[in-house]
C-alpha cells in the first residue's frame, strides 16, 4: 500500500511538470505577456493581489521588489498515508507602464520535495526525503487562465473562468500544461469574486 502511495504522490508532484509539448520563445513571450490600455501600476498590483489571495489566502505572501515588479509565493502541501509532498509556486510579476498604457509579464515556477515513510519491520517506520525539484513553467494553460481572471479584475471581460472552466479546455485540447499554482485540488479556496456568477 505505501509503494502505491509514493507512486501517487510522485505523480502528482510531477503532473504538469513533465509534459513533453513546450512553448517555443515566440509563444512564451506571447504567452506571459499582456498590454492595459488604461490600467494604472496600481490597479493592476491590486487586481493581482486580489486574484492570488481568491485562490488560497492563508498561504500566500506578497512582496515588491522595486516599483514595477512583484513576486507571489503560495506554498502548499498534501498528506497521504505514507507520504506527503510540499512546495512553493513563485510568480514573478513585472511592469513597464507608459502614459496610456501598461505591458506586464508574469511567469511562473514549482518547487517541491517529497516526504516518504517506509516500515522497517516490527512496526516502525523511517522517513525519507526527496531533494528539493524545481521546475519552470513552459506551458501555456495557467498563463491563459491567469490573464483571463486578471481582464475579469480589470473589468476587460465579463466572466470569471474558474478552475474547473479552464480543466475542461485543457481536456478538449484547447489549451495544454499544469494548472497547479492557481488550483491544486487539496488547498486551494479557488473562490469567486464577489460580483461573478
Amino acid at each position: 500500500m505505501w509503494k502505491t502511495a509514493v507512486a501517487s504522490l510522485s505523480l502528482f508532484m510531477l503532473a504538469g511538470c513533465a509534459n513533453q509539448q513546450t512553448m517555443s520563445r515566440d509563444d512564451f513571450i506571447t504567452t506571459t505577456q499582456r498590454t492595459y490600455d488604461g490600467v494604472s501600476e496600481r490597479e493592476f498590483y491590486k487586481a493581482a493581489e486580489t486574484l492570488f489571495k481568491l485562490s488560497d489566502e492563508d498561504d500566500t505572501e506578497f512582496a515588491y521588489p522595486g516599483e514595477h515588479a512583484m513576486i507571489v509565493e503560495h506554498d502548499w502541501s498534501l498528506y497521504m498515508v505514507l507520504a506527503a509532498a510540499r512546495g512553493t509556486h513563485t510568480w514573478q510579476i513585472k511592469t513597464e507602464p507608459t502614459d496610456t498604457d501598461l505591458t506586464a509579464n508574469a511567469y511562473v515556477s514549482l518547487q517541491a520535495a517529497n516526504m516518504t515513510g517506509m516500515p522497517t519491520g516490527g512496526g516502525g517506520a523511517s522517513v525519507m526525503t526527496s531533494p528539493s525539484m524545481q521546475n519552470m513553467v513552459n506551458t501555456p494553460a495557467i498563463y491563459e487562465l491567469f490573464w483571463a481572471r486578471m481582464d475579469y479584475l480589470l473589468d476587460k471581460s465579463q466572466v470569471w473562468p474558474t478552475c474547473e472552466d479552464w480543466e475542461a479546455k485543457v481536456d478538449r485540447g484547447e489549451s495544454y500544461g499544469t494548472l497547479d499554482p492557481l488550483c491544486v485540488a487539496m488547498n486551494i479556496d479557488d473562490l469567486k469574486p464577489e460580483s461573478a456568477q
